[in-house]
């Protein structure tokens, strides 16, 4: 699959997230936190076993997980734990049609940082799709 399908799946499978997580806290048996410890562990685990099998580790020493690729990664972590557990917990005390387009703004803050520290290019047909995004997002929450 190239780069496209691959976003495809993700976004599905974000959108399948927040019925399941909406649908998880809202009977009351879990709060936001207790169902992201379950999912999370259900993604590390896959994630684990997915990087094992298919050799990432193989060649890997001590020393490589100190080196800047490492920590580049223990900071997406931290990052992604921030975002994740302030969805879910936006999700567990508010209307998904509304929490979902705001943290959806996420592809714009990526779009910009990208832009910003990466040194993608800026056009504009990106700068009106940018726009857009963040219209839609506005109607849509509000």
């Amino acid at each position: 699959m190239n780069h496209v399908a691959w976003a495809l799946l993700g976004m599905a499978g974000y959108s399948a997230t927040t019925m399941f997580v909406k649908l998880a806290t809202r009977t009351g048996t879990f709060g936001a936190f207790a169902v992201l410890s379950i999912a999370t562990s259900i993604v590390a685990i896959a994630a684990a076993a997915n990087a094992y099998l298919g050799g990432a580790f193989a060649d890997k020493s001590a020393a490589d997980f100190l080196r800047p690729g490492a920590l580049y990664a223990y900071a997406a972590g931290i990052v992604l734990t921030v975002a994740v557990g302030s969805l879910f917990k936006a999700l567990s005390l508010g209307p998904a049609s509304v929490v979902v387009p705001i943290y959806g703004m996420f592809i714009l803050g990526g779009a910009f940082l990208g832009i910003a520290v990466l040194g993608e290019p800026l056009t504009s047909r990106k700068i009106l799709g940018l726009l857009l995004a963040a219209a839609g997002v506005y109607f849509v929450a509000v």
